[in-house]
């Protein structure tokens, strides 16, 4: 057995920790389409470390380094679409609320 390989699981755990982690955000954002406490600085600074990451284990041949991070990037980039085009509409929801022109 190779020495990068000898203790994969240990990346197949902490990965499958951080899919879970990012599941439940990512279905709350989905419920509720809520995202103004998820700055773009942070979902840029995530997506550029799971890139990172993912480079890594690819540069590595370790697919528990790398799998979990394109599961998270995917996530993060729904996350990024939700706060893009959700919080325009929540504007304009607003706008309309506030002109008493919707309840």
């Amino acid at each position: 057995m190779e020495p990068h390989t000898k203790y994969q699981f240990i990346g197949i755990i902490a990965g499958t920790f951080t899919i879970l982690a990012y599941s439940y955000l990512v279905h709350r954002v989905y419920l509720t389409k809520h995202t103004t406490h998820l700055t773009f600085t942070w979902i840029f600074l995530v997506l550029s470390a799971q890139t990172l990451l993912m480079t890594y284990g690819i540069l590595n041949h370790s697919y528990g380094i790398y799998l979990p991070p394109i599961i998270v990037i995917s996530e993060m980039l729904y996350i990024l679409y939700v706060k893009v085009f959700y919080s325009y509409d929540a504007s304009i929801e607003n706008e309309l609320k506030k002109k008493h022109i919707i309840n």
